[in-house]
C-alpha cells in the first residue's frame, strides 16, 4: 500500500470520534502501542517500513460498538521464541482488525475484518476471556467494518491505477 493509501486509511480509522487504535500484537516483551491521531499511525507505518517490516496490523474499537477492548498479556514459549516470554494482544469479539501491507511487503493483501455475531456466539464457549458476545453492538461493528472496507477498496483501486500508470 502506498504512503497515500496508508494516510487515507489512517484518516478513515480516526474519522469517527473516540476511536481506540492499537497494535493487534505488541512486539515481544513490550507494551502495546496505541495511536491517537492519523499522523501517529502514519509515522508508525513509515518507521516500520524503514525497518523492513511488511505490514501494519491494527485492532480498532469505537465506543458505540460496546464490548471490551484492552490489551491482554499472553505467554510465549521461551524455547520456541528465543527466550522471550510474553507479548500483548488486543482481542475481543467485535474488534475490527485492519491489516495493511506496506509497499515493500509480500504476502496477504491489505484487508479489514471483524467477527460476525453468529461466529462470535459459536466460539464464545472456547474463549470465555473475551466476555459475553451480547455485550457488543453488532450493528455498530458491522457499520464501522463496512465503512473501512469501502475506504480500503477505494485506496486499493487508486494504488492499482497509480501502478498501472507507472508501467
Amino acid at each position: 500500500m502506498s504512503e497515500a493509501g496508508i494516510a487515507a486509511m489512517a484518516e478513515a480509522i480516526f474519522a469517527k470520534p473516540g476511536a481506540a487504535v492499537a497494535q493487534a500484537y505488541s512486539a515481544p516483551e513490550r507494551e502495546t502501542l496505541h495511536f491517537h491521531t492519523p499522523a501517529e499511525l502514519c509515522a508508525h507505518a513509515a518507521r516500520l517500513e524503514a525497518e523492513g517490516a511488511s505490514e501494519v496490523f491494527l485492532a480498532v474499537h469505537y465506543p458505540d460498538m460496546a464490548g471490551q477492548f484492552a490489551p491482554r498479556r499472553i505467554a510465549l514459549d521461551p524455547a520456541k521464541c528465543g527466550g522471550l516470554t510474553y507479548r500483548h494482544v488486543c482481542e475481543g469479539w467485535g474488534v475490527i482488525r485492519v491489516y495493511l501491507r506496506l509497499s515493500g511487503g509480500k504476502g496477504l493483501d491489505s484487508n479489514v475484518g471483524a467477527n460476525s455475531q453468529k461466529r462470535a456466539e459459536k466460539w464464545q464457549p472456547h474463549y470465555p476471556e473475551f466476555g459475553p458476545t451480547d455485550a457488543w453492538d453488532w450493528a455498530a461493528v458491522g457499520r464501522h467494518e463496512r465503512r473501512l472496507i469501502r475506504v480500503l477498496k477505494k485506496v486499493a483501486a487508486q494504488d492499482a491505477a497509480a501502478q498501472g500508470s507507472l508501467a
